[in-house]
């Protein structure tokens, strides 16, 4: 199995989440991570750095940006927030059947909202496209706009709705914290492995 961890900057929750994950992994699974808006070659946290060392782990990362390539050699994404999970739906829709928070894969955590928003998005480009090859709006962005708002509102809404909904999906950001800050949120990595890779 070939697993992508996905975060922001590929800098903290999501190398933090790959090293423990090799650490705890079998052979049979294939790790890697990357970001939303990763500046590539970035290095890790020291904060990172120095909480998986408090493991005996060592890691030696530069970041990686989002890319089709890693999209598509990934069995299964894992985002560590719903907005990076929502970001995945909306650049790589074709994977979305194999992508999820790490808390909704792990612990299933608000998996039948995420069933139900998937619905949402499908409906809602259904919607679009419809509206679109019913309309001739290449030349008019703001006509275009207007019509897909009035086609698509209720699907907007309904999405809207269900993301207030969602309440367990997020690993928390330790970025610019402290290092109890970093502790944390290696727990909750840890906490949702361990339930995930346990008998």
């Amino acid at each position: 199995m070939n697993v992508l961890f996905v975060c922001t900057g590929n800098t903290c929750r999501s190398p933090m989440a790959e090293a423990l994950l090799k650490h705890r992994a079998q052979a049979d699974i294939q790790v890697k991570s990357c970001g939303i808006t990763a500046m590539p070659g970035a290095p890790v946290s020291s904060r990172t750095a120095e909480v998986l060392k408090q493991e005996g782990i060592t890691i030696n990362h530069q970041a990686s940006s989002i890319s089709e390539e890693l999209v598509q050699w990934a069995d299964v994404i894992l985002t560590m927030t719903a907005s990076h999970k929502e970001m995945v739906w909306s650049n790589y829709p074709e994977e979305r059947k194999k992508t999820y928070t790490l808390k909704e894969f792990a612990l299933h955590a608000d998996i039948e909202i995420w069933n139900q928003l998937e619905k949402a998005y499908t409906d809602l480009e259904e919607k679009r496209k419809h509206c679109l090859e019913q309309h001739d709006l290449e030349t008019d962005p703001i006509k275009q706009s207007e019509l897909l708002y009035e086609a698509c509102h209720e699907q907007i809404e309904a999405i809207q709705y269900l993301k207030r909904q969602l309440t367990h999906s997020d690993i928390a950001d330790p970025f610019g914290g402290s290092i109890e800050d970093y502790l944390k949120t290696k727990q909750e990595i840890e906490s949702c492995l361990d339930q995930w890779l346990s008998p």
